[in-house]
């Protein structure tokens, strides 16, 4: 069947109270079928924007459309086609898990069959089967935002909205939600439009993607659409085996082609826009090269990740930076919550043509280290 393309539009929408601007034009197409993924800082207007699109609020000025109608010409149909989940669980915790089920659907008007064979299709959807008869306050925090998710799937809506569905979550908890969230759109055939400022959970998720700066949408499109069009370097990663880290990362800030040197998560990341140029080099030392002081035991070359992409479209850090100046690396105790530590530096123009050769003599010495256990963002001299 074909539907309508997009499936859901704003069109120049914007919402303010009184002086106070939330959203300033907003302009968005999201497909049919797709999981749409609205990033943006904390306070940056995503929550207002989902709102806005099931109709809890209406805008200061502009349309919103659903399969090219105007939302608000029939705003009750077409709450019928839309399931929200907000970041606050919204079920009722004295009830069971089948009487929030029961209760939801019948908001709906669902007849008492309809809810017999939708509520044992529902839990087995989210994995709630064996705890129909559990009060919602005594589910675990991942079984609540399940059982939220399957409150708003009762009357099987065509569009699903969910704002920050992972937030207070743990990192596993964080990876099951979002693959049901992969499996309500693939076997309900939903879309699902979600909001979120953990970047890498949306990298994961979404197969479409906008960034919401400044009032409006700075930026939309698939993940390769983003960091192709603006992010112009690549990410080498290498991994190497123990030794001293910080003389491997003051050997290749060095190399004139590397314009910043990160270490994440016990690897290297070099940031150039020559990267296969690099890696090639890098493949060289690895397999030839292991009697030198350094081993490198993996390397990847990949365009740059989603925060990287942000921090350049927005100027924004989107977690805490630390910059390690030329000798003064210092390490710092990892927390439970630290997450990648990224940051853009000045940089120095340098004539390269004398300093082709060095690049060579550098990589040459590159081949045996430990990685690192703290997270480092390393200035290029």
């Amino acid at each position: 069947m074909i539907r309508e393309q997009p499936f859901v539009q704003l069109e120049n929408v914007s919402k303010w109270y009184g002086k106070s601007v939330i959203l300033d034009k907003i302009n968005l197409n999201i497909p049919y079928g797709d999981i749409f993924g609205i990033i943006g800082k904390s306070g940056s207007g995503k929550s207002t924007m989902l709102s806005l699109i099931v109709g809890f609020l209406k805008p200061s000025e502009g349309k919103i459309y659903f399969q090219s109608h105007d939302i608000y010409n029939n705003i009750n149909e077409v709450r019928q086609q839309f399931g929200f989940a907000a970041q606050e669980v919204s079920f009722y915790p004295r009830l069971t898990v089948t009487e929030n089920l029961q209760y939801f659907g019948r908001l709906y008007n669902l007849t008492g069959k309809q809810l017999k064979e939708r509520i044992p299709e529902i839990l087995r959807l989210v994995n709630l089967e064996g705890n129909e008869k559990l009060q919602g306050w005594k589910l675990s925090a991942g079984m609540q935002k399940r059982l939220d998710i399957a409150c708003a799937l009762m009357h099987e809506p065509k569009v699903l909205l969910l704002d920050e569905p992972t937030e207070d979550l743990d990192p596993a908890l964080r990876l099951g939600l979002l693959d049901l969230i992969k499996k309500i759109n693939k076997e309900k055939n939903v879309t699902v439009i979600l909001t979120s400022h953990l970047l890498n959970e949306v990298e994961y998720v979404c197969s479409k993607i906008a960034i919401l700066d400044n009032h409006n949408i700075i930026a939309s499109g698939t993940l390769n659409e983003l960091k192709a069009g603006y992010s112009k370097e690549h990410e080498v990663g290498i991994g190497i085996e123990d030794g001293n880290t910080e003389e491997f990362i003051k050997m290749v800030k060095k190399i004139p082609a590397v314009k910043k040197v990160v270490e994440r998560q016990g690897k290297i990341y070099l940031y150039t826009d020559k990267g296969a140029e690099i890696l090639t080099k890098m493949l060289s030392v690895s397999t030839f090269k292991t009697q030198k002081k350094f081993k490198v035991t993996s390397i990847s070359l990949s365009k740059p990740s989603l925060e990287e992409v942000f921090e350049e479209l927005t100027g924004k850090k989107t977690v805490e930076e630390k910059v390690v100046k030329k000798q003064e690396i210092k390490d710092e105790p990892k927390t439970e919550e630290k997450k990648k530590i990224l940051g853009f530096f000045n940089k120095k123009s340098k004539k390269m043509d004398e300093k082709e050769k060095d690049v060579e003599d550098i990589i040459e010495k590159i081949a045996r280290a430990s990685p690192g256990k703290k997270e480092r963002v390393v200035k290029k001299k």
